[in-house]
C-alpha cells in the first residue's frame, strides 16, 4: 500500500492559556506507522522483488508501484478451421462464433458451444443480419437495407426501382432485437409501406464460411445455388392498415414476388419464409446474378384515411449448406482442441474468453507479427492525434487547444479502446462558458451515454459491459470562444496530475507455431530476442521428391519423405489445397487421408482421381506427380491415358505452357497447395532480434494490449493525386496501397526521422478509396520526394494473416532495487552489442580499404 505521510502539528495556546489547536499525539500508534514507512522504503531500496502475471489476448491492467521494464515472453500457437473436414469421433471440438450453427449427425450446435465429434463433415448454418452496417457502405457489411420512403407506390416495388431509399436514421433500429422500430408509413390512397432487405450471399459466405470456387459472380452465384440447402429468412415486425394489423413477407424469385407469410399483431412478431433450392428448383431463382437474395416486408394499403404503415425490430437470414459443400480456404471457427482446454471452455472461460481464444482465421494460422503496447498513466492522445477536430477547433499546443464555436456540439473527440466494467476517471482545465465534455459509448459509431459532465471535472464514470470502445466529446455547448487544456484519462476512480500519453511498445515480425500443447516460444536472453523453435510449415508443392505408390478405388496414393520431422498424429498436419484438414489411416481406402508411418519416416496422401484428372488404371510418373502438387490437373489424355495438357486445379485455365515440364516446375497462380505443418526432430534456438523492434516499460497502474498483425515500416510508394498532394494506400493511386488491407495505421516514417504528425488520415466512408479502412495523406509542401518512407501498420483481414495471442507472461519490477539491478543488466547488455558492433564496423572499414574504397 502507498505510505501516505502525516502532517504533525504544535500545539497552540492562546494569550489566556486556552489550547486552540491541538497538537498531534506522539502515541504508539504514529510512531509505528513511521516505523513501517522506513520498513516498507529500506524493503523497496534493498530487496529485489519481480511479479510475473500471465496475459491474453485483449485488453488488460498492470500495476507497477514504481517505473519498471517489462519484460514479456509469448507462446506461440496454430488453429486449423475444420469447417470443410470430416471431423473424428472421440476428439473434441469448439465452435467459437455466435451467428454459426454446425450440423452433426442430425444434432445441432449453435453459436458458443463445444461437443465430441462425430465420423462426418459438418453442415455450416450462417446467419447474416445488419449488425456492423453503416448506411451507403458495404465495407463493414454487405447486405442492403431500404424503405419506400416515397409516397404513393401502389404496387409492390422491384428490388432496382428507383423508388427505394436506403435505410439512414432506421438503420441501428433493425440489428438488433431490442423492441426499437424501424417504421415507414403511407397515407396517399392505395399506397403500399414496404421495406427491402437484400443479402449478398457471395460476400456473407466468403466473408465468414469459405471462399467458393469460381473467378466470377456468374460462377459463384452457380455455386450457390447447388450447394445451398435452405435459406431461412427471420422477420420480426408487424403491420397494419385501413384492414387493421397484417404484415407480409415476400421474396424475389426471377422478376416477381413470391410468398404468403403474414402475421396480424399488433407488436414484434417473428414471422419466417423458407427457401429450399435443393428442393425446389424454382427457389435457385431467387438467387439474382449478383448473388444476391431479396425479401420484403409490407403493409396493406392505406385508404387515404388509415395510414399503411410496416415496422421492422430486427431481420436475419440463416444461409445453409450443403454437408458436402465444397468451399476452400474455410473461415468458420469450429476447432479441435485437447482435453485440457475443453474442459475449460464455458466453464473457466466464458463466452467472451472463448471468441477471443478461437476467433476466425483462414484454413491454418498460426501466431504472426504479435505486438504489445504499454500505455502510461495517462490513456488520452494528445489534441494532435485527436480522431476528429471540428474546422472551427485547432491544436494550439500537444495538449492545449482552442475552440472558437459559431454554435452547438462543434467538438474534438478521440475514439479509444477500454475495457468493459472497467473504471475510469476523466479530468481537464476549460475556460469558456460554453465549454462541455461527455463520453458515449463506441461501436462503430456513436453509442449510448456513458457520461454527460457538462462542467463537472473530474469525472469517474464505468464502462458499459456491451462496449470495447468509448469516444471521448470536448465540445461546445452553443457559440463561444473555449480553450481546453490538459485533458486525461485514467484507470481508476482517482483523478491524477496531469501527464502527457507516454506509450511503449514491443513489434515482434515473426511466427510462432503450437499445437498440441508443445509451442514455439519468444523471450529475451542477454539483450537479444530468441525463439525457440519447435515447429515448421511448409508447401508440398513440386520442389519435393514425390513417389508413386498404389492405386485403388479411384484414387492414387503419393509418398513422401520429410528427413528432419517427429513423425506421429500429434506432431503432424496436413491440408489439402482447399484447406481440408486430412484425416489420418492405418491404411487408405479414401481420398484425402494420409497414412504416417513413424518407423520408415514417410507419408503417404491419398488423391482423387476427380482432382488429379488421372485415369484409373495409369501410374502417374515422378513429374505428373510434380505437376498436380503445383496445381495442375490433367485436361486431356492420350491412348494410353498420359497426361498431354492441364489447367489450373483453381481456376480451370489452362497452362500458360502446356508441357510437362513447365507444369512440372512451375506453380498454378493462386494456387495455395498442400500444407504440412510438422514438429521438428531437433528444437533449435533461433537469434531473431533483427525482427523485434521497440522496448517496454511501465509505471503505475495502466492498460496493456495483447494482439498480433503489426507489420512493422513497410516501404511505400507516396503518389500525386490530382491537386498534388501525396497519399499512401489509396486504391485510386495502385501503386500506393500496402500489402496488406490496413486496419490502422501507426507511424510513417520518413527515411529514419518520425513523421507521423505531418500525414492525415482519411476512413473508408469515402466510398472505398482505401486499401483497407484508411489511407494516409501529406500536402506537397511537407512531403519530400527525395526520401524513403516506412509504414508501421495494422492487418486489417486478420483472419487471412494470424491467431490471436493467449499466453503472454509478464514480468516486472515492484521494487527499486529490482529495477535499479535489472537496469544495470541492461546496460551492460548493451555496452556488449556495442562492443560488438564496432569491432564488426571497423572489419568493415578495413576490408573496403583493402578494396579500394575511401572511406
Amino acid at each position: 500500500m502507498t505510505y501516505v505521510k502525516t502532517v504533525w502539528k504544535d500545539r497552540i495556546k492562546n494569550s489566556a492559556g486556552e489550547t486552540v489547536q491541538e497538537g498531534t499525539p506522539v502515541s504508539a500508534g504514529n510512531l509505528n506507522k513511521i516505523e513501517k514507512g522506513i520498513e516498507d522504503a529500506h524493503k523497496q531500496m534493498e530487496q529485489a522483488a519481480k511479479e510475473t502475471v500471465s496475459l491474453s489476448y485483449g485488453l488488460s491492467v498492470l500495476n507497477s508501484p514504481n517505473g519498471s521494464p517489462l519484460d514479456v515472453q509469448i507462446e506461440g500457437r496454430t488453429l486449423v478451421s475444420m469447417g470443410n473436414s470430416d471431423l473424428e469421433g472421440g476428439k473434441k471440438y469448439v465452435l467459437a462464433d455466435p451467428k454459426t450453427a454446425v450440423v452433426i449427425d442430425g444434432t445441432t450446435y449453435k453459436g458458443v458451444s463445444k461437443f465430441e465429434g462425430k465420423n462426418a463433415r459438418p453442415t455450416i448454418i450462417r446467419t447474416a443480419n445488419f449488425e456492423g452496417k453503416i448506411s451507403g457502405s458495404t465495407f463493414e457489411n454487405p447486405h442492403i437495407a431500404k424503405g419506400n420512403h416515397l409516397s404513393g407506390q401502389t404496387a409492390l416495388l422491384a428490388p432496382n426501382s428507383s423508388a427505394w431509399g436506403e435505410l439512414l436514421t432506421g438503420l441501428p433500429s433493425i440489428k438488433s432485437l431490442d423492441g426499437l422500430l424501424n417504421t415507414i408509413t403511407n397515407t396517399v390512397s392505395g399506397s403500399l409501406s414496404q421495406q427491402l432487405f437484400s443479402f449478398n450471399l457471395i460476400e456473407e459466405v466468403e466473408r465468414k464460411v469459405g471462399k467458393i470456387p469460381g473467378t466470377t459472380a456468374a460462377d459463384k452465384t452457380t455455386w450457390l445455388k447447388n450447394n445451398l440447402n435452405r435459406l431461412t429468412f427471420n422477420w420480426y415486425g408487424f403491420g397494419s392498415s385501413a384492414g387493421g394489423n397484417r404484415g407480409s413477407l415476400k421474396s424475389f424469385i426471377t422478376s416477381s414476388w413470391i410468398g404468403s407469410p403474414f402475421n396480424n399483431a399488433s407488436s414484434p412478431t417473428k414471422t419466417t419464409l423458407n427457401l429450399e433450392p435443393q428442393k425446389y428448383s424454382g427457389d435457385k431463382d431467387a438467387i439474382d446474378t449478383n448473388g444476391f437474395v431479396h425479401f420484403l416486408a409490407y403493409a396493406e394499403a392505406s385508404d387515404g384515411v388509415t395510414a399503411s404503415t410496416i415496422n421492422t425490430d430486427y431481420v436475419d437470414l440463416e444461409i445453409e449448406l450443403k454437408s458436402n459443400a465444397d468451399f476452400y480456404a474455410p473461415r468458420v471457427p469450429l476447432y479441435e482442441v485437447p482435453q485440457e482446454s475443453y474442459d475449460k471452455i464455458l466453464v473457466e472461460w466464458d463466452v467472451a474468453a472463448v471468441a477471443n481464444r478461437y476467433p476466425m482465421i483462414e484454413g491454418v494460422k498460426s501466431l504472426q507479427n504479435s505486438y504489445v503496447m504499454v500505455e502510461g498513466e495517462n490513456l488520452l492522445p494528445p489534441f494532435t492525434e485527436a480522431t476528429f477536430m471540428n474546422p472551427n477547433a485547432r491544436a494550439t499546443a500537444a495538449y492545449e487547444a482552442a475552440l472558437d464555436a459559431t454554435g452547438a456540439n462543434q467538438h474534438i473527440q478521440w475514439v479509444l479502446d477500454v475495457i468493459p466494467g472497467q473504471q475510469y476517471t476523466f479530468s481537464y482545465e476549460a475556460n469558456g462558458d460554453q465549454q462541455y465534455t461527455a463520453i458515449y459509448g463506441w461501436n462503430g459509431s456513436q453509442g449510448a451515454a456513458i457520461s454527460i459532465v457538462p462542467k463537472t471535472n473530474p469525472k469517474t464514470f464505468t464502462v458499459p459491459s456491451n462496449y470495447k470502445q468509448i469516444v471521448v466529446f470536448m465540445t461546445s455547448a452553443g457559440a463561444g470562444s473555449i480553450t481546453y487544456k490538459n485533458p486525461m484519462l485514467t484507470l481508476g476512480s482517482v483523478a491524477k496530475p496531469f501527464k502527457p500519453r507516454n506509450p511503449s511498445y514491443l513489434y515482434v515480425e515473426t511466427v510462432l507455431r503450437g499445437l498440441n500443447s508443445v509451442n514455439d516460444f519468444l523471450y529475451q536472453d542477454d539483450g537479444r530476442w530468441k525463439l525457440l523453435k519447435k515447429w515448421e510449415d511448409i508447401t508440398l508443392d513440386g520442389s519435393y521428391n514425390w513417389n508413386y505408390l498404389a492405386s485403388s478405388n479411384n484414387l492414387k496414393v503419393l509418398r513422401l519423405g520429410i528427413e528432419d520431422a517427429i513423425y506421429g498424429r500429434e506432431s503432424m498436419l496436413i491440408t489439402k489445397f482447399n484447406g481440408r484438414a486430412l484425416g489420418y489411416e492405418n491404411a487408405i481406402i479414401a481420398p484425402d487421408r494420409a497414412v504416417i508411418y513413424t518407423n520408415t519416416k514417410r507419408l503417404e496422401i491419398s488423391v482423387s482421381n476427380q482432382d488429379s484428372g488421372w485415369s484409373d488404371v495409369y501410374v502417374p510418373n515422378t513429374p505428373e506427380i510434380k505437376a498436380f502438387f503445383n496445381g495442375w490437373k490433367s485436361k486431356t489424355l492420350d491412348s494410353n491415358n498420359k497426361p498431354i495438357s492441364w489447367v489450373s486445379i483453381i481456376d480451370g485455365t489452362d497452362a500458360p505452357t502446356q508441357t510437362l515440364e513447365y507444369v512440372s516446375t512451375n506453380r498454378a497462380a493462386g494456387y495455395t497447395g498442400y500444407r504440412l505443418l510438422y514438429q521438428i526432430a531437433t528444437s533449435k534456438v533461433v537469434d531473431i532480434t533483427d525482427k523485434v523492434e521497440g522496448s517496454l516499460s511501465i509505471s503505475g497502474q495502466t492498460q496493456v494490449s495483447i494482439d498480433s498483425g503489426v507489420v512493422v515500416r513497410e516501404k511505400a510508394i507516396p503518389k500525386a493525386d490530382d491537386l498534388g498532394r501525396y497519399r499512401i494506400n489509396s486504391r485510386y493511386l495502385q501503386d500506393s496501397t500496402l500489402t496488406n488491407k490496413v486496419s490502422k495505421i501507426l507511424s510513417i516514417m520518413q527515411n529514419n526521422v518520425d513523421d507521423t504528425k505531418n500525414w492525415s488520415f482519411q476512413n473508408n466512408s469515402d466510398g472505398g478509396n482505401a486499401n483497407g479502412a484508411l489511407w494516409a495523406q501529406i500536402s506537397a509542401d511537407k512531403f519530400n520526394p527525395n526520401a524513403n518512407y516506412y509504414v508501421t501498420y495494422l492487418v486489417l483481414e486478420k483472419e487471412k494473416f494470424a491467431t490471436n495471442p493467449v499466453n503472454v507472461k509478464a514480468s516486472y519490477n515492484t521494487s527499486i532495487r529490482s529495477t535499479v539491478d535489472q537496469m544495470n543488466e541492461q546496460l551492460a547488455d548493451v555496452k556488449s552489442l556495442a562492443s560488438i558492433h564496432d569491432r564488426y564496423l571497423y572489419k568493415l572499414l578495413l576490408a573496403a580499404k583493402a578494396n579500394g574504397w575511401s572511406v
